[in-house]
């Protein structure tokens, strides 16, 4: 049986929600990373894109000079050319063949040899001295004295020639630290007391004897030191009143000894000979002042 209301009904709405909603969200969520993505193509082609091109910058270089060139032009270049090869063996071709060299032989005779000069040696006699001429005085010396400068032409140029006979004296002796008193009675033919100063060193002086007995005092109150005595009488005067005799001969060391004796003058000094001692003490005046002794038997 049919219906009576025949009207046609509409068909019935779907409802939003469920599958419908979540498509929707998902076409939104595509549509916006579509557009995210177009953005970021679009930027990075605009980043690698091409870049603006700079503009040329032209460097303008000065142009070097040239200089000439030290090789002259006709000198050929290294490597030689088919041409200048053909011309070298052609002047090669243009000296002359040198023969083959050959051995000459030897000689057999060996060559004489000239005997060189030998120079000789001889030995050159020395040249010949002459022996001192000895003095020619007319007073020699006496006694002890001659024998002593009769050998000795040194001496007898030192002492010269005798002036006066050997003469017999009285003397005395002293010893000192550096040195010693010889005192005479006379000085030879010349009737004058001399004392001798002798040092150690080879030099002398001599002195007048002044000493006065009675007048002058026997000793100079001088008190020696230990194991040393004070010079007294004539000796004792000299060595007190003479600063350099004092310091140069220092103290005696010993007592005063007389003794004979003999004495002989000559031209620049004087022979003494002093018994007790046993030695003849000869004085070379002059500026040198020297004495010494020689123990030839008197």
């Amino acid at each position: 049986m049919m219906n009576e209301n025949l009207t046609p009904q509409p068909p019935p709405r779907r409802q939003r929600g469920g599958v419908g909603r979540l498509w929707f969200l998902h076409t939104k969520r595509a549509r916006l990373m579509c557009l995210i993505v177009a953005g970021v193509l679009f930027g990075g082609c605009s980043a690698l894109g091409p870049r603006p091109t700079p503009e040329p910058i032209f460097v303008t270089a000065t142009p070097v000079a040239e200089l000439p060139s030290p090789t002259p032009g006709d000198t050929a270049v290294i490597g030689p050319t088919p041409e200048s090869t053909e011309s070298a063996l052609t002047t090669s071709a243009a000296f002359p063949t040198l023969p083959t060299s050959t051995n000459t032989p030897a000689p057999t005779q060996k060559p004489t040899l000239t005997p060189s000069f030998t120079p000789t040696y001889t030995d050159t006699p020395a040249p010949t001295q002459k022996a001192p001429t000895a003095l020619k005085c007319t007073s020699t010396p006496q006694g002890g004295f001659a024998a002593i400068w009769g050998k000795d032409t040194t001496l007898q140029k030192a002492l010269g020639c005798a002036q006066g006979p050997a003469v017999g004296i009285n003397s005395a002796s002293l010893t000192f630290d550096n040195g010693k008193m010889l005192w005479a009675s006379q000085l030879g033919d010349v009737q004058t007391r001399v004392i001798y100063v002798l040092y150690n060193n080879g030099t002398y002086q001599r002195y007048n004897d002044t000493w006065v007995e009675g007048v002058d005092p026997e000793s100079t109150g001088e008190i020696a030191p230990p194991g040393k005595l004070t010079p007294v009488r004539g000796f004792g005067k000299v060595w007190h009143n003479n600063p350099a005799v004092k310091n140069g001969l220092g103290w005696a060391t010993g007592n005063e000894a007389g003794t004979p004796g003999q004495i002989q003058r000559f031209e620049r000094g004087e022979m003494l000979f002093v018994a007790a001692l046993g030695q003849t003490f000869i004085f070379v005046g002059g500026t040198s002042n020297t004495w010494r002794a020689d123990g030839t038997p008197f």
